[in-house]
């Protein structure tokens, strides 16, 4: 519970400390002045773009647990999806494990076998997102410099691979270190196992789990309509690009900036960096990431790409704070009309 807590406060902290990087040297009411202009028509076309990712981000899941159970019901798993973004707006990963066992109560399906497939789901979306960072290198950045200003001179070193010999050293160690604890963990673990039946219970229930996991994280080779699962992976990332040049529009940047696609393809790619950042949600690393791009790279103010960083996640969160629970209650009635027992 402690550690939970401590967890839970250093992501605080560490969204508090990019939300001064992000508002500092910006005048807030010059902010919300410029706020309160936008075309606010536009948030309707954003917010329907915004469900529809996690529509098909919940039918791209179904295709890889189908092979557990054929008759998925559409809104529990749709209700799953919203469950774990709402579940990240009180802690950095709490969705993880939310939305798979809420899934796995409604369907009775293994929870383990559930979270496997979270973790698929995360690689795979990571290969689509380095599809999208080499689209944007490509047509977009050619001065490391720039990258610097965004990321810092730590991360960029680590992907230029500028890293002194000694990181390198210390780096080597701490494996080698974590390897020897993990190897004797293990051994101590299965002696007392063998001797203690309390430990032996526990050991062989850890295996059943892991063993479920890993039917879970290795369920993209059950996979049957792969034509589908391409298909459900583009939509999702193109509603992803939407929802960054749709609010060009609500802000006018496409017609005195310029702004079109490619802008919102690479706002696409570092506001997915800043969300990765363990902070509830993406909050302050995401409005810091986003307004730094739409300046460096763009030649935004940044009153303006502030604006546009602190409204657009603004929405989104306001969004899954709204429809999680209709969600929720669509799925219980439907549960409680076919005769399932309630959550």
């Amino acid at each position: 519970m402690i550690k939970r807590i401590s967890k839970f406060l250093g992501a605080l902290a560490l969204a508090g400390f990019f939300f001064w990087l992000a508002f500092r040297n910006v005048n807030i009411q010059q902010l919300w002045s410029y706020a309160k202009n936008i075309s606010f028509w536009w948030l309707l076309p954003f917010a329907i773009t915004m469900i529809l990712s996690n529509v098909f981000r919940a039918e791209r899941w179904r295709l890889l647990i189908e092979h557990e159970k054929k008759d998925l019901d559409h809104v529990t798993l749709i209700a799953g999806v919203f469950n774990g973004y709402f579940f990240n707006l009180i802690g950095p990963r709490f969705g993880e494990v939310s939305r798979p066992v809420y899934v796995a109560r409604r369907e009775d399906i293994s929870p383990s076998k559930l979270i496997g497939t979270i973790v698929l789901e995360r690689v795979i979306d990571v290969v689509t997102m380095m599809i999208l960072m080499i689209i944007t290198a490509v047509y977009l950045i050619s001065d490391m410099g720039v990258l610097r200003q965004i990321f810092g001179d730590k991360a960029m070193n680590l992907i230029s691979g500028n890293i002194p010999l000694m990181y390198v050293l210390w780096a080597f160690i701490a494996v080698l270190g974590l390897g020897i604890l993990t190897y004797s963990g293990i051994k101590m673990i299965q002696f007392l196992a063998s001797r203690i039946e309390r430990v032996h219970y526990w050991v062989q229930k850890f295996k059943k789990a892991l063993y479920n996991f890993k039917d879970g994280l290795l369920a993209v080779r059950q996979v049957e309509r792969w034509g589908f699962f391409i298909l459900y992976t583009i939509l999702i990332w193109t509603c992803y690009v939407l929802m960054s040049y749709i609010p060009f529009w609500m802000f006018n940047m496409q017609h005195v900036y310029g702004l079109g696609i490619l802008p919102a393809i690479t706002i696409t790619v570092v506001s997915s960096i800043g969300i990765a950042i363990p902070s509830p949600a993406g909050l302050g690393t995401y409005e810091y990431f986003v307004k730094q791009t739409l300046v460096l790279l763009f030649g935004v103010p940044a009153v303006t790409g502030l604006a546009y960083a602190t409204v657009t996640h603004a929405v989104t969160i306001l969004m899954v704070i709204i429809f999680t629970p209709i969600t929720f209650a669509i799925d219980k009635r439907r549960q409680a009309r076919s005769g399932a027992e309630p959550i």
